[in-house]
């Protein structure tokens, strides 16, 4: 059986258009999770799948062609545990 692997997609949207993108992002169907945030990043979003090549594919295939998203950065996650200084998180 297969773990799932977790990526988190930054993504950069045309001004005054995060909120429409953000609607249509979560309507597909391996995004579990999204929200607007601050910086240099208009959204941050979820991918929960059973493999790399399946998130990449989400991405390029669906995310990428929504109108109005101008960038995405993919952050694959790891299976090392989590650290903090102060303990597990």
């Amino acid at each position: 059986m297969n773990e799932s692997i977790t990526a988190y997609v930054l993504i950069k949207t045309e001004v005054g258009k995060t909120d429409f993108v953000l609607k249509d992002i979560l309507d597909i169907p391996k995004v579990s999770k999204g929200t607007m945030v601050t910086g240099d990043y208009d959204i941050v979003v979820e991918i929960v799948s059973d493999s790399v090549d399946d998130i990449l594919s989400t991405v390029a295939q669906e995310i990428r062609q929504i109108r109005d998203v101008t960038e995405t950065k993919t952050l694959i996650g790891t299976k090392l545990p989590s650290y903090s200084p102060r303990g597990n998180l």
